[in-house]
């Protein structure tokens, strides 16, 4: 049966290190019923996912896989009679009941809008996802590897299973492919293929598959969850590790099997050689989350790791180059890696060294991805109540899958090809808790899908908050009332000028001068006094103080010289009269001289007359 002629696509998993690098496939068939896939019948949409549509638009009648909805490296869907022959034997009708599973993030896009089978409006292609993360690395060694094209080779990520192709005409004739149904008892590959020689057919179908599962923990923990016995609790505030243990003693078997097919295949000479692993983890529609973004090689080194599991060397190498990192969906490239060895390309030189070294190298890997963020699950939800809270509980699934082909031309004598294809499945004993509740119900479309369900829980409570009581505005102050600008006081009258004596006798009459209101030694306390602003005297002025001063009336001629006749100036009698009576017209001052000029004339006159008597 050539029905898949993968000719060129099969061998990467046959090294076992290739593949331990990458997380277990889903099957082709499911891959539409695992979620549907975002199919795009537009060449530009390549970009969009590192998984294409296995089948070009002249092939959809068989169902193309679905693919995955991750953006990774852009990996040109396969074409032609290759991928309408795996598409046969592997991809199940888009519309059957196995191409819709909701526990697949994807979105099927086609050129029309129709129903899947679970209900699912499967509508026409938007926009590109967002470009996915890439870290730069340097290329390995070309001594140390070989070309890895498993992206063109195999671009289906659901693909399961295993294809062997062996052919070396007219010795070797061997086209055989095994599905995941086909794994799942003690079959043996004769038993489909009764032409195939004996050493092949002998072995058994479920010997030949990959198997794996996946399990998590919380980020530095080792404690590490199957989801076999029930969903992983998780929470929004934890970050996790995610684990894809991989056996890949199946590779071993294939590749041992095919030494087996003639006595000189020890012998046979490696002309070209290819092989390539490569391994994808999604979030499922009923779970957002997010995987780490690195940020640098080494940032990425830390987060994505690929080791032995059983203490043997690994055949292959993450290539982070050509791996890319989404928020939903990462895609691991794994390469192989012989620069452990000192002439690496002649490990590979006939096929009885590459069984050598394979036989050699792990059989069984695993991947581990930390970072990991829950948000949210949609699946399965379960409401409780209580009088006071609502809990509600829902579960969302990851889905990991790996790929993998190796494939050589060959030569002793002929031209020969050989290839092996392999897509992983679900192990049995780590099988996720929901995929086998699933099986138990009669439903088989989540037994061979290497899946891991978490449940997030999430309580509301139901009493309402006592509502703050809002502060009642303050009343806004009144604005002051603006004082009145005062009035200008009135400018006091000035003073009239006294006026002078008409004769020379007596005082000589003298306009009184403004009081200085400097003090000067020798002055009369209070000589200086301001005169007061107006002629009304306020409240606490000296009676008379403001008068206005009178003016001098002529004095008579007297005989004899008059006691202080001759003084230059009445300023100072003035103003004492002023300070000590308030009586500016001096009528005290002229009666105290009148009467001491009596007096002193009375004194006179009897002086006068004693001297005469």
């Amino acid at each position: 049966m050539k029905k898949k002629k993968l000719k060129v696509q099969v061998a990467a998993l046959a090294m076992t290190g290739a593949i331990a690098a990458a997380p277990l496939t889903v099957r082709a068939e499911e891959a539409s019923a695992a979620a549907p896939a975002t199919i795009s019948t537009s060449s530009t949409e390549a970009s969009a996912t590192a998984a294409a549509p296995a089948a070009s638009t002249a092939t959809t009648e068989t169902s193309a896989p679905a693919a995955s909805t991750a953006t990774t490296e852009t990996s040109a869907p396969a074409t032609g009679t290759e991928a309408s022959a795996r598409s046969t034997e592997t991809a199940a009708p888009a519309t059957s009941a196995e191409t819709a599973d909701p526990a697949s993030g994807a979105e099927v896009a086609t050129s029309t809008t129709e129903a899947s089978a679970t209900g699912a409006t499967v509508t026409e292609s938007t926009a590109a996802e967002a470009a996915p993360v890439r870290v730069v690395e340097a290329p390995a060694n070309p001594t140390t590897t070989v070309p890895n094209n498993v992206d063109t080779v195999v671009p289906d990520d659901n693909k399961q299973g295993t294809d062997i192709v062996a052919k070396a005409f007219p010795i070797i004739d061997v086209d055989t492919s095994i599905t995941p149904e086909e794994a799942k008892g003690d079959g043996t590959i004769g038993e489909k293929n009764p032409s195939i020689p004996a050493v092949i057919g002998h072995v058994k179908n479920k010997d030949v598959v990959i198997q794996g599962d996946l399990s998590i923990a919380k980020d530095d923990s080792t404690d590490f969850d199957s989801t076999s016995a029930a969903a992983h609790e998780v929470n929004k505030e934890d970050s996790y590790s995610l684990k894809a243990d991989l056996d890949v003693n199946a590779v071993n078997n294939a590749i041992n099997a095919s030494a087996k097919l003639n006595f000189l295949m020890s012998r046979v000479k490696i002309d070209t050689m290819e092989t390539g692993l490569r391994s994808t983890f999604e979030m499922g529609r009923d779970l957002e989350g997010s995987f780490h973004l690195p940020t640098d090689l080494e940032d990425a080194k830390k987060h994505y790791e690929l080791s032995s599991a059983d203490g043997s060397p690994m055949m292959y190498r993450i290539n982070y180059a050509n791996s890319s990192f989404a928020k939903d969906r990462v895609s691991i490239a794994m390469d192989l890696d012989l620069s452990k060895y000192d002439k690496p390309k002649s490990e590979i030189s006939t096929f009885g060294k590459l069984n050598n070294l394979i036989n050699k190298s792990a059989k069984k890997i695993q991947l581990i991805m930390k970072g990991i963020k829950f948000h949210a699950a949609h699946g399965n939800v379960e409401e409780t109540e209580t009088a006071t809270e609502k809990t509600t509980t829902a579960e969302g699934t990851i889905r990991g899958t790996l790929v993998g082909y190796m494939k050589a031309d060959v030569s002793l004598g002929i031209k020969g090809k050989a290839s092996y294809v392999w897509g992983a499945i679900q192990n049995e004993e780590g099988r996720d808790f929901v995929a086998g509740r699933d099986r138990v119900a009669g439903n088989d479309s989540g037994n061979n899908k290497v899946d891991l369900t978490v449940k997030m829980t999430t309580t509301e409570s139901k009493v309402k908050p006592v509502e703050p009581v809002q502060p009642e505005e303050p009343v806004k102050p009144a604005e002051p009332v603006k004082p009145e600008t005062p009035e200008v006081p009135v400018q006091p009258a000035q003073p009239v000028t006294p006026v002078a004596p008409s004769n020379g006798g007596g005082r000589t009459g003298v306009t009184p001068a403004t009081p200085s209101r400097t003090t000067t030694p020798g002055t009369v306390l209070g000589e200086n006094r301001p005169t007061a602003s107006t002629p009304t005297a306020p409240v606490g002025e000296v009676l008379g103080e403001n008068r206005v001063a009178p003016v001098a009336e002529a004095a008579e001629e007297k005989k004899g010289v008059v006691l202080g006749e001759s003084r230059p100036s009445v300023k100072g009698v003035s103003d004492r009269a002023s300070v000590a009576t308030g009586d500016y017209n001096f009528t005290g001052l002229w009666a105290s001289l009148f009467g001491i000029s009596l007096a002193s004339l009375a004194g006179f006159v009897v002086l006068q007359k004693k001297k005469e008597n």
